[in-house]
């Protein structure tokens, strides 16, 4: 297999950067991701999108937590977060039937290089869509625990993001909550919450849970540069499904996202407006023990070299 991987360097320290830096990181953001997309598409030939799929409509989305999903040619899911701003509108009108998707993989990978947060969004289920089917592919199941099991009582969670299943958890067992959120208003007020008006309220918390959202609305970079040290941020989310080259190298710990094995299962609970939170699998991916886009490369180049009729094994 081919390929032409991006090239990503090391955050070279985790410290509070220049005034600028994060202005600087968010113009490239996408422009990587876009890069490893193709990169992506390079080494996956022949893939097609089978389907976008979007929440059922309802009266009122202002308080909607929803996501959609790209679906390629051979059941690789990509994620992304639906329930931003304006963006319900705007994707419903992008792909008013989601069983017949009129675009290509790469006309979806190339939303990344626009300044509308549709493309974008859609741009992103693309990228994890390849990215589940190149790590399929490779036999890479990452299963590590989520990055929100280690907090104890005492400790200070920062979140970008209002994650109430969460914030009950933690609160519950004595772990304060500060949290960062667009919408504050959905951001109830209770013993151990507080609020943050920026991302510098944030840097005296004791691990940072970041929404993957960041990825589409591209804050990242600004979040990373508000708190000063991405070696306490762990993203997390839907969103955040793809290889995650792109994050780590931006220093960030770890990477929470979600696999579906199962995608009739998935589209069948989609489609019905229900829950669908059982069809998939959680997992986190840990910034020091993640292979690299090379590496699961190199693995999916020997899995099919195995697969084919008559091919020898190599361990033998």
């Amino acid at each position: 297999m081919a390929v032409s991987p991006i090239v990503l360097a090391p955050d070279p320290g985790r410290r509070r950067r220049p005034a600028g830096h994060a202005r600087l990181r968010r113009r490239m953001l996408h422009a990587e991701y876009h890069r490893l997309a193709c990169d992506l598409l390079h080494a996956l030939p022949g893939l097609s999108v089978a389907g976008i799929h979007l929440p059922v409509p309802v009266e009122d989305e202002t308080i909607r937590d929803e996501f959609a999903f790209v679906v390629l040619s051979d059941g690789s899911v990509g994620p992304f977060y639906f329930s931003l701003g304006t963006l319900p509108g705007e994707l419903w009108r992008m792909v008013p039937d989601p069983s017949r998707p009129d675009p290509s993989i790469r006309s979806l990978v190339d939303g990344f290089l626009g300044g509308q947060e549709a493309p974008k969004a859609l741009a992103m289920g693309a990228f994890n869509a390849l990215s589940r089917s190149l790590m399929r592919r490779a036999g890479y199941r990452p299963d590590g625990p989520a990055g929100t099991d280690g907090p104890a009582p005492g400790d200070t969670v920062g979140m970008v993001g209002y994650f109430g299943p969460l914030v009950e958890r933690f609160t519950a067992r004595g772990v304060n909550v500060r949290v960062l959120e667009l919408a504050p208003e959905r951001i109830p007020e209770g013993p151990g919450i507080e609020t943050a008006a920026d991302a510098g309220g944030l840097c005296g918390c004791d691990t940072i849970l970041c929404t993957a959202s960041t990825l589409i609305n591209d804050t990242l970079d600004d979040i990373i540069g508000g708190v000063g040290d991405a070696g306490r941020i762990e993203l997390i989310g839907p969103s955040g499904s793809g290889l995650p080259d792109i994050v780590f190298a931006r220093g960030v710990a770890g990477v929470g996202g979600v696999a579906f094995d199962d995608v009739t299962r998935l589209l069948s609970r989609v489609n019905a407006g229900e829950g669908w939170g059982d069809a998939g699998r959680k997992y986190r991916i840990p910034g020091d023990g993640y292979p690299g886009f090379p590496a699961l490369c190199a693995r999916a180049a020997l899995t099919e070299d195995r697969l084919r009729p008559g091919a020898r094994d190599p361990g033998k």
